[in-house]
């Protein structure tokens, strides 16, 4: 009877957590540097989704990914293609040097969320950053309307109000443009040019804003 009691428990933790893997993405790290001269290089280190609770945001996922890396929307499941033709394009392109950074940063039950940083190095510097959170049902990302529950000038306040050492463009918050969002572990990540950044994040902290988010996303996490 114990051993019965034993192998029901064995049991049970093995399908709870073959149950929890097939609910959560799978992810693989992939990096490429390729040189084509010392004033023209290219890198990059991304994590990129191999499988998923559903095909719908994996694929979505994918194609974000091609849009980072200024690729046409395909949906790649080898990664080193895809860094070999971004690479390949850049390399013909593009001008100077080119650095990429994209990883999953957050996942619950409901989202996944991916980061990306950019930085080109020329003449100037120019950064770039995105944060995008997908559903996990349908895969589509989730937009601003979808996680504020508040105007496009509240948005642009609780920006100024965490803009922390952004050097910004404008004077005032109202000059400001939130582009996209996505959510992190204990922040909600809003996206915007600033100076030299063609997105900047301005990092709200989740908990001091629960009132301006809508219901679907508080207590995300």
């Amino acid at each position: 009877m114990q051993k019965s009691k034993y192998f029901i428990l064995t049991l049970f933790i093995i399908v709870a957590n073959t149950v929890l893997a097939q609910s959560f993405l799978n992810t693989r790290e992939y990096s490429v540097k390729r040189t084509a001269s010392q004033q023209k290089t290219f890198s990059a280190e991304i994590e990129y989704p191999i499988s998923g609770p559903s095909t719908d945001v994996v694929n979505t996922i994918r194609a974000w990914v091609c849009d980072i890396l200024d690729l046409p929307q395909r949906n790649f499941t080898d990664a080193n293609v895809l860094l070999r033709m971004a690479a390949d394009s850049f390399l013909v392109n593009g001008h100077g040097q080119r650095e990429v950074k994209i990883e999953r940063s957050f996942e619950d039950e409901r989202c996944v969320t991916f980061q990306a940083w950019i930085t080109d190095k020329d003449d100037e510097t120019w950064h770039s950053a995105d944060c995008a959170s997908f559903n996990k049902e349908d895969g589509h990302r989730i937009t601003l309307d979808e996680i504020f529950n508040c105007d496009e000038n509240q948005i642009k306040q609780l920006m100024w109000q965490y803009r922390g050492d952004l050097h910004l463009d404008v004077d005032v918050p109202e000059g400001l443009l939130p582009v996209n969002a996505g959510f992190t572990d204990g922040w909600v990540i809003v996206i915007g040019p600033a100076y030299h950044r063609t997105g900047a994040e301005f990092k709200l902290r989740y908990m001091d804003i629960l009132q301006y988010l809508k219901s679907d996303y508080s207590g995300y996490y």
